[in-house]
């Protein structure tokens, strides 16, 4: 229990690291991020070995103090943090896809996962076996490789343009 909130703590304080490593990209202090990209690590190492180093050298006695000592707001915040955090990492997933391109792909694979409650594994491999037809599809359909020094527009029309 005490590794489970000490894990969603490490991810909550990894989203400030991140924050202050792009912060010090932005103003082009490279060795300063490449410093801060260290306490990372550092965080989730930490969630780990501090509950497991606890029992081991003080038994379950000491893990159960703690946690008796955490005051319940605390903990039930975490829990909340901590089911949050998925979402964040789709909306931020979301950001970086082509979204527009493959929109109707995207609202079929929610509905199949909200209202047909397939569980994830099976919607990936549903997802995968799309998109290698779509992938076989289009190959047969597209022209033979350009030659060398073709000054056509070689970038059109790709994922990057959106």
């Amino acid at each position: 229990m005490l590794g489970i909130q000490l894990d969603v703590l490490g991810k909550l304080l990894n989203s400030y690291v991140s924050h202050a490593a792009q912060k010090a990209l932005n103003q082009g202090k490279f060795k300063k991020m490449e410093r801060i990209f260290w306490i990372g690590p550092l965080i989730f190492g930490l969630t780990t070995a501090l509950p497991t180093a606890l029992c081991v050298l003080f038994g379950d006695r000491l893990v159960r103090l703690i946690l008796d000592f955490v005051p319940k707001w605390f903990t039930d915040g975490l829990s909340i943090a901590g089911s949050m955090l998925p979402v964040v990492g789709i909306a931020l997933l979301l950001q970086f896809m082509p979204v527009k391109k493959y929109l109707t792909m995207l609202i079929i694979g929610f509905v199949i996962s909200a209202y047909l409650k397939l569980p994830i594994l099976g919607i990936a491999l549903l997802g995968f076996a799309f998109a290698y037809y779509y992938f076989t599809q289009n190959m047969k359909k597209t022209p033979a490789v350009a030659g060398v020094g073709d000054t056509g527009d070689a970038g059109e029309g790709d994922d990057f343009d959106e």
